[in-house]
């Protein structure tokens, strides 16, 4: 991680005890805006660790067991748990101010890139997480997921388009990408609200125009009178 790292000191000591887990180790990979942000782009806070799976159904006794002794060693003074359909979400309170949300989650489809590893976690790639971005804005985009294509999409080192990403979410998910629906979504990026901290120089204009300019691609004829 070095010196540039944008994790906190408790999500550092949650991460330490999850690579001793030879069972999580074994069964789950890292993702999500944390792991873009601290491998890849290094461009705004996240707050969540998200581990998924793609072998079976998160066991529930275990993970508790698990966030439970973490809990523990941490000191931390509650937590506290919610179930979303296969989402499972802990979130670890050490005072009013300082928390820790994990969520562990059964995501049931295959990776594009399963090379990278961090110490002995396995992490998402780049790839993965971006054609992820793309899904999650063609059903139901938040504030970070426009920031993130923002940056994954205007760095060309990635090498990464939207067209590419739209064609890989259609091999990953087996679902096909509607370009109306899609342009329509990130349209939305007007309304955004609520910015993670950036850690970059950002401005939010040309967030705006950079991406208006990527639904119109898709679908011209969305923006006619």
């Amino acid at each position: 991680m070095g010196r540039n790292t944008i994790l906190t000191p408790i999500q550092r000591k949650f991460l330490e005890l999850v690579q001793a887990e030879k069972y999580l180790t074994s069964k789950y990979y890292w993702t999500g805006g944390t792991v873009l942000s601290e491998f890849y782009l290094h461009h705004r806070d996240s707050e969540d660790i998200d581990l998924f799976t793609e072998a079976d159904e998160v066991n529930l006794p275990s993970v508790k067991d698990f966030v439970g002794i973490v809990g523990a060693k941490l000191g931390a003074k509650g937590i506290s748990y919610t179930r979303f359909l296969g989402l499972h979400t802990f979130v670890l309170t050490f005072n009013e101010n300082n928390q820790l949300k994990i969520d562990f989650n059964y995501y049931p489809f295959l990776r594009i890139n399963t090379s990278k590893k961090w110490n002995n976690i396995n992490i998402d790639s780049i790839e993965d997480i971006a054609v992820n971005k793309v899904h999650t804005i063609s059903v139901k985009p938040r504030s970070r997921d426009f920031i993130d294509l923002y940056f994954l999409l205007k760095d060309k080192k990635w090498g990464l388009s939207l067209p590419k990403l739209i064609g890989l979410a259609k091999a990953k998910f087996d679902w096909d990408i509607n370009p109306i629906q899609m342009g329509e979504n990130l349209a939305k990026v007007v309304t955004v609200k609520d910015l993670p901290r950036i850690l970059v120089p950002f401005d939010q204009k040309e967030m705006e125009n950079f991406l208006l300019k990527m639904a119109k691609s898709l679908d011209s004829s969305i923006f006619k009178n």
